[in-house]
């Protein structure tokens, strides 16, 4: 049985490159990097952790061998889901030494990434007969249970006329599920998430 042992390489061959991720629709984490110029680097073992830890190289070298196991001629990336709390994502590269696994860093390391809530919004504008007025229905469903009580904090609905901004205002308490609104028949309704919310919340 192959031991897990770390190194140490300043070499820049075996450096590991363009280490980015994102998340996607389906809110999977997908994590890709570019390998190291050393032919002999075959191996990236990922894990992931709802905390980062005070050293996160030890921590990761406390059981390598649990570890997801990439195979450089299988993939340049990593794909799982999320799942419901937010985590992060380590990765150290590692190759074949005699009967060990050289495993080094610096170890790589995503920000925390949460799975999105998705917010599906449904506008129905309605004219109202001999007034410059229109009624505007709006009805809003989430992926989650928790997306209402997290809309009431991160969704707001903005007014815009002939292209122009006219404000943003945030939703009533009472209608995080859908309302009524009236506004001119020149201006219309949008959604947004506020910045600091769109890590965990995503329009539909």
């Amino acid at each position: 049985m192959k031991t897990f042992k770390l190194k140490s390489h300043p070499d820049p061959a075996y450096e590991v490159t363009n280490f980015r991720w994102q998340t996607d629709p389906r809110n999977n984490a997908l994590i890709t990097w570019q390998w190291p110029q050393h032919p002999d680097v075959k191996y990236m073992l990922a894990a992931a952790s709802e905390t980062m830890p005070d050293d996160p190289l030890k921590w990761f070298m406390k059981n390598p061998a649990a570890h997801s196991v990439i195979t450089r001629n299988l993939a340049t990336h990593y794909e799982i889901a999320i799942g419901a709390a937010p985590r992060h994502f380590f990765f150290a590269p590692a190759y074949l030494l005699k009967k060990d696994v050289a495993v080094y860093g610096p170890l790589l390391v995503t920000d925390l990434l949460y799975a999105k809530v998705h917010v599906t919004t449904r506008i129905i504008n309605t004219p109202m007969p001999f007034s410059p007025y229109k009624r505007v229905k709006f009805s809003l469903s989430y992926s989650e249970a928790h997306g209402a009580e997290l809309s009431r904090r991160a969704l707001r609905y903005t007014l815009h006329e002939f292209n122009r901004h006219i404000g943003t205002y945030p939703l009533d308490d009472t209608v995080q599920s859908g309302g009524v609104l009236h506004i001119k028949k020149t201006q219309h309704v949008r959604f947004v998430i506020e910045e600091e919310f769109a890590h965990v919340l995503a329009l539909i």
